[in-house]
């Protein structure tokens, strides 16, 4: 029995399938070794390349500025908030954030990111109603029409429109180029003339959105105009380089344009 044993096992040892089992074996060791042999070669070459170029990363291999040349003020590329902490660290030790700055322009009287204060969401000063579906209150109104302007803001912009330019060299440069090139060197601040009082719905008609009303369908009715100024056309009404049209011939070229009238019906 056991020489019968020895030499069945030495037959199941020999035979195909045992070959196929071995060989496949000995592939997936070979395959391993070599996976992780592999691995540490990537490794290292990872850490080579790190210690030769890490210098080649923002802020690596910089020393501290010293006590004198260290720069004092505000981060404001780092003032929004977030879930991580970036509030912004100024020098003298305190931390002024988003929330920070929102609250310092509340008490001056302006909105940030156009949005409305508590008092005035609270007193409906400028700003949509909220909105309500049984107990849950979404502001709807704010984020299809929120806004900048308020009171504040619309006597600010009066202030830029009417202060014109009251920089003295900035003037006197004016001077000189109305006597050397024709025309002025600076002009005024842009100021938009959004959020007027008394403005009406919620998408705008085709004459607020060109500017164009020559029947006056909609100026003083769904479409009011702010009365900040608009000091840019007024200080270039009188502005013409030459060989431009002229005023005369613009309105020729216009009125050439214009369907005739059509005649009466007949009767």
């Amino acid at each position: 029995r056991s020489a019968q044993a020895i030499l069945g096992r030495t037959t199941l040892n020999k035979s195909p399938k045992a070959e196929s089992v071995r060989s496949r074996c000995a592939e997936t060791r070979k395959m391993a070794r070599s996976s992780a042999l592999t691995r540490a070669l990537l490794a290292a070459v990872a850490a080579a390349l790190g210690v030769l170029y890490g210098s080649a990363f923002v802020g690596a291999g910089l020393d501290a500025r010293s006590a004198s040349t260290q720069m004092r003020g505000y981060r404001l590329d780092k003032m929004l908030e977030s879930p991580d902490d970036k509030s912004l660290q100024v020098s003298e030790g305190f931390w002024v954030g988003e929330k920070g700055f929102e609250k310092s322009q509340w008490a001056q009287g302006y909105r940030y990111r156009m949005r409305a204060s508590p008092e005035e969401v609270k007193k409906g000063i400028d700003t949509p109603p909220i909105f309500q579906l049984g107990p849950f209150k979404i502001k709807l109104g704010e984020m299809l029409g929120g806004s900048g302007n308020n009171d504040n803001l619309r006597r600010l912009k009066k202030e830029i429109a009417q202060a014109g330019i009251d920089d003295p060299k900035k003037i006197a440069e004016n001077e000189y180029w109305l006597k050397r090139y024709g025309h002025k060197r600076w002009f005024p601040k842009y100021v938009d003339q959004s959020g007027a009082k008394g403005q009406t719905g919620l998408f705008r008609g085709l004459a607020a959105w060109s500017g164009y009303d020559p029947l006056n369908e909609e100026r003083g009715k769904t479409w009011i105009e702010a009365d900040y100024g608009k000091p840019l056309i007024k200080d270039k009404k009188d502005l013409q380089l030459p060989g431009l049209l002229t005023k005369e011939q613009m309105q020729k070229e216009l009125d050439s344009g214009k369907l005739p009238k059509l005649p009466a019906p007949k009767k």
